[in-house]
């Protein structure tokens, strides 16, 4: 069973330690430039400063933030988010700046005096830039994928790149009555839970969220890594267990609980930027056309996952999962016939831990 509390933990670590590099690197240069004597001071002074803040800001983004107050934040819109979390995130490092003056100086009397000596006109400036900056990145990377903002910072994909990739086509089965019979905002509000539930599952699994095209979820692994412990397998049956153990809210909010189908292949992809007034990442290549054709296929035979033969081959099915073969499927689109199995079943507890 993924664990409820942990499943955002790699997640967390990472911003977490983005946070403390951060803090570790401006805070001594902060105090060589403003308060500090001597280079040893500052260092010593901005290390300790910049633990305290790593914890304090670390644990309301990842507690409050994205914890306790998540439901209420997602409602927020991006101006409104970043209008309160920032003068938060200012405050805290300056608590967390005060406190360090008292660990190092063992005077209680300097956490408040750092709030009105003169060096607080320089830091509460760069403090409002510094989290105004960090939360702006936070929020970016949110909104255009976990891994997709590093790839533009780092032009991996500036120019086309060739790399072996798996796909996972995930569609909410039946949306066409859903959205006749709840209407559109409820249905919009079926799919964004839907949605969400998924991601925990597709964290766990190391996957990436590509794109989401209406009610289809398209996810994406490189293929060592989708390959690793089947988690390209696993994340299916996982978000299959994460709805279902929100079936009571999904009857009680909108009188059913959502299915839905898959379609997975992996192979040869090509990657790179694409647009100008909007860029994208954008993996084209017959793979993801098959993974598409797969989970098609999937919805017409009524089968939960149907995986291509290429893939299962590389695969080490996590116990608990049975391998049906489908046979040699013609796909719409395709000449070459296309061998299938569907998977079900569900990995064993003791195999749910990534």
């Amino acid at each position: 069973m993924i664990g409820r509390g942990g499943r955002r933990a790699r997640i967390q670590l990472r911003q977490l330690a983005a946070i403390t590099v951060l803090a570790c690197t401006v805070t001594p240069v902060f105090n060589v430039l403003t308060s500090e004597a001597t280079l040893g001071s500052a260092v010593v002074q901005g290390v300790i400063d910049a633990l305290l803040v790593s914890v304090l800001v670390g644990g309301y983004l990842q507690f409050v933030r994205d914890g306790l107050l998540r439901p209420w934040f997602r409602e927020l819109s991006f101006a409104t988010d970043l209008a309160i979390s920032s003068p938060t995130v200012v405050a805290l490092f300056l608590v967390g700046r005060g406190i360090g003056l008292v660990l190092t100086s063992l005077d209680p009397a300097r956490f408040l005096r750092s709030f009105t000596e003169a060096h607080l006109l320089y830091a509460l400036p760069y403090f409002v830039v510094l989290s105004v900056g960090m939360l702006f990145v936070l929020q970016m990377n949110r909104m255009v994928g976990a891994n997709v903002l590093r790839y533009f910072v780092a032009g991996r994909y500036h120019q086309p790149t060739a790399e072996e990739r798996i796909f996972l086509f995930l569609d909410l089965e039946q949306s066409t009555t859903l959205a006749e019979r709840l209407g559109s905002a409820r249905y919009f509000e079926l799919l964004r839970r839907f949605v969400d539930d998924l991601t925990d599952p597709i964290v766990a699994s190391r996957g990436e969220i590509y794109q989401y095209a209406g009610d289809e979820v398209v996810v994406t692994w490189p293929l060592v890594e989708g390959v690793r412990a089947a988690n390209c397998v696993r994340c299916f049956f996982w978000s299959r267990d994460a709805v279902a153990r929100e079936g009571a809210r999904y009857t009680r909010d909108f009188g059913l609980v959502p299915r839905f189908r898959a379609g997975l292949h992996g192979g040869a992809v090509t990657a790179g930027e694409l647009g100008d007034l909007r860029r994208q990442v954008v993996f084209v290549g017959d793979i993801l056309n098959t993974a598409a054709r797969l989970e098609e296929y999937a919805k017409r035979a009524g089968l939960d996952l149907v995986v291509s033969g290429s893939l299962l081959h590389r695969l080490e099915l996590p116990p608990g999962v049975e391998a049906r073969l489908c046979g040699e499927l013609e796909l719409r689109g395709k000449e070459a016939r296309v061998a299938a199995y569907s998977l079900s079943g569900a990995p064993s507890p003791a195999q749910r831990a990534v």
